[in-house]
């Protein structure tokens, strides 16, 4: 069988041939693991597999569909996201309405989350629900003629001929060995269409994996709450990054885990297995980690074994919206896990939202100041989205008119960068302003600006920052490029930097 397996054009604003500065840098920086796990499957198997990751190569519709007839596929799969679905929907009926007799696969958390909805359009004629990797592999052999029928494939939903609604066959028990899977097939996608966000590149080629699967917690806003937590042994884990090394001479991982951090032993196997094979000398890499989970004797152990940063979940500066979001963690938590982070070498980077249910201005400012207060060396601020199937969402079902109203003006509703949930006492624009001055006022002060300019040593360094001009402008401002008065601003309270050494001051000398 043939099969092509699509990442989705992102929104419509690639559908006119552009994307904005977050689209490009912040959802463009790492390969569609999902699909490349399924067609790795698949390829084991004896099929042939294609893969497009029309997001990252900022296809629209029409080039993606163009691309799918070149291959002249068996069956297509197309992977559904909350943020991406309008689009991907467009692109099931163009790929339906030009072969009509190649049946369409959904899958993914969307189809996942919300069935009924996902598989509203006909163009879809089956729903993954759950992990794909081998019931995909049932369905390409169903639709071979050599697998079983689809009501005996566990784990979908799809509809009987001349029957209304959907049919859900039983649910797929998830499998507990992920070292059974192979390695992604990353050689079906260019290489080179991934960009690291500059304040995230620590050296090049980088590449994204994953070493678990899950959540056990239960954050108020994630889709992924309380999903479980499976691990790869960490003999895999090292044993693909040795593959990474090797066959792409990949010089840095970012692990894109819900949470790579989930408990000390796990931690402390994976980073002695990278020291015991002196893969720490060969490879950096980054994680993300639960305040509550790392010590600063795990942290050394992870700067050891070649850990450059450790991203961490905050989300809030207010112990109140902290608890009404299930974060499970305090302010003075949030402090000693970065401020040992920072110490040990590993530069914090921390991601917060502003407007949760409970966040009013005040509650904002509170955060800003919080965010300001730690040792942080980067930030990513985020605009809640209500997502289905989340707890917030069943709060929202309950009481949303306590909480705030819900704005659907725009194509792509979900997208964390322009308000669709805005609660009480705020207005969209409120919400766009504290955005934007969330992100001046962290990284428009001396200690962050010097921090950036301690990394600049070559001029690659240079390029990279200069090349995300337009995302930090649009981030900080609203404005899709940069302007001189906008360096000027951020040289000149560099330049102001003399504490420690002032290695800025060495900077501005050398210009």
């Amino acid at each position: 069988m043939r099969v092509m397996l699509i990442n989705p054009p992102i929104d419509s604003v690639l559908e006119k041939g552009q994307a904005n500065p977050v689209t490009s840098f912040l959802f463009y920086n790492s390969a569609p693991l999902g699909i490349l796990y399924i067609a790795a499957v698949l390829e084991q198997a004896g099929h042939t597999v294609a893969c497009i990751d029309a997001a990252a190569e900022q296809l629209n519709v029409e080039k993606t569909v163009a691309r799918v007839e070149e291959f002249g596929p068996d069956l297509i799969g197309i992977g559904s996201f909350t943020v991406t679905f309008d689009t991907c929907t467009k692109l099931g009926k163009a790929l339906k309405a030009l072969m009509p007799q190649v049946p369409i696969v959904l899958g993914s958390y969307h189809v996942t989350l919300v069935p009924e909805m996902a598989m509203a359009e006909e163009c879809f004629d089956v729903g993954v629900l759950g992990e794909g990797e081998f019931t995909m592999l049932e369905l390409v052999e169903h639709y071979g003629g050599s697998g079983a029928a689809l009501e005996d494939i566990t784990g979908i939903c799809y509809r009987k001929p001349n029957d209304e609604g959907l049919h859900f066959t039983g649910k797929r028990k998830k499998f507990r060995k992920l070292d059974q899977l192979p390695f992604p097939a990353r050689h079906l996608l260019p290489p080179n269409i991934y960009r690291p966000v500059p304040v995230d590149e620590h050296a090049f080629p980088k590449f994204a994996m994953v070493s678990s699967r899950g959540c056990p917690h239960a954050c108020a806003f994630c889709q992924k709450s309380r999903s479980g937590y499976r691990s790869h042994s960490p003999e895999y884990i090292v044993d693909e990054m040795e593959h990474l090394i090797r066959e792409f001479g990949v010089k840095d991982i970012a692990f894109v885990d819900s949470l790579f951090c989930a408990n000390k032993k796990r931690v402390h196997k994976i980073c002695d297995e990278m020291i015991r094979r002196g893969v720490n000398k060969q490879v950096s890499w980054t994680c993300s980690s639960r305040v509550e989970v790392v010590d600063r004797a795990l942290l050394e152990k992870m700067k050891e074994a070649g850990c450059w940063r450790t991203r961490f979940g905050v989300e809030s500066g207010s112990d109140q919206v902290l608890d009404f979001i299930s974060k499970g963690i305090t302010k003075e938590k949030i402090r000693a896990a970065i401020t040992n982070a920072h110490e040990v070498g590993l530069r914090p980077k921390a991601f917060f939202m502003v407007g949760h249910m409970p966040d009013t201005r005040e509650t904002i400012l509170e955060t800003i100041e919080f965010a300001k207060s730690l040792p942080l060396h980067d930030v990513t601020v985020q605009i809640n989205t209500l997502l289905p199937m989340t707890p917030q969402m069943e709060v929202w079902k309950r009481e949303g008119a306590k909480w705030g109203r819900v704005f659907n003006e725009t194509d792509n509703e979900k997208s964390f960068w322009e308000p669709t949930f805005v609660p009480w006492g705020l207005e969209k624009d409120d919400l766009i302003e504290l955005h934007r001055k969330f992100y001046r006022e962290f990284y428009f002060r001396p200690v962050t600006l010097a921090r950036h300019l301690e990394e600049i040593r070559t001029w690659r360094d240079v390029i990279k920052y200069v090349q995300a001009g337009s995302l930090f402008s649009f981030l900080f401002f609203n404005e899709n490029k940069p302007s001189l008065w906008m360096l000027k601003e951020a040289l000149t309270k560099a330049a102001k930097a003399n504490s420690s050494g002032s290695s800025v001051d060495r900077y501005m000398a050398a210009k």
